[in-house]
């Protein structure tokens, strides 16, 4: 009789840790799903709502310089997804000095990685004048503690990723139009961004 109490409490408690983890499952699947598409708590962000015109036919090898410098922009969207995604933008108004100086001690700010990006993939086109732009914006983060220089880098630097050099693993959503390299035929948001550097110029 023992054993068969012990099996059904064995049973029910393996019910309610399965549950418990699908529930929590759930939970970090949505927040994976929603936590790229604004990076601010503001709900009148708009994405694009068409593709790019055009992407580039690449197939570079992994361990080549061209696929290690595409590596390099998919680790810097992600570092940027995890400071300024699902609201994340909002801690960096221009007088938070801590979180600024935190971000802007990474290597996403060092205009050198960009620059080494762009001469590792000179045969992509457009690729080059992307990088001109992070590295304006990155200047402009620097110097302004301007959270829309953050909100730029992070939308180039997804195109780049999920449009530009996808993988097999890319879940492509959220697609911004602000690249030259997988550009957009509704220049919106490309137009807001170039606007933006327009009035920050040196």
């Amino acid at each position: 009789m023992r054993v068969k109490e012990n099996l059904i409490g064995a049973a029910i408690a393996f019910v309610l840790i399965c549950g418990a983890g699908a529930i929590g499952a759930n939970y970090v699947l949505k927040a994976m799903d929603s936590g790229d598409k604004t990076e601010t708590t503001d709900k009148t962000e708009t994405t694009d709502t068409v593709q790019p015109l055009h992407v580039p036919q690449v197939d570079f090898a992994a361990n080549s310089t061209e696929g290690k410098a595409i590596g390099k922009i998919k680790e810097y969207h992600s570092t940027f997804d995890l400071k300024v995604t699902g609201g994340g933008l909002d801690n960096f108004k221009p007088d938070n000095d801590t979180a600024w100086e935190e971000f802007l001690a990474s290597e996403v700010f060092n205009a050198k990685n960009y620059e080494d990006i762009g001469k590792a993939l000179s045969s992509v086109e457009g690729l080059q004048i992307d990088m001109n732009n992070l590295i304006e914006l990155a200047d402009i983060a620097r110097k302004k503690h301007d959270p829309d220089a953050l909100r730029f880098m992070h939308r180039i630097l997804h195109d780049l990723d999920l449009y530009a050099f996808p993988n097999k693993d890319t879940v492509q959503r959220d697609y911004w139009g602000v690249t030259n390299t997988a550009p957009s035929g509704d220049n919106a948001n490309r137009d807001e961004m170039e606007k933006f550097l327009a009035a920050n110029k040196k």
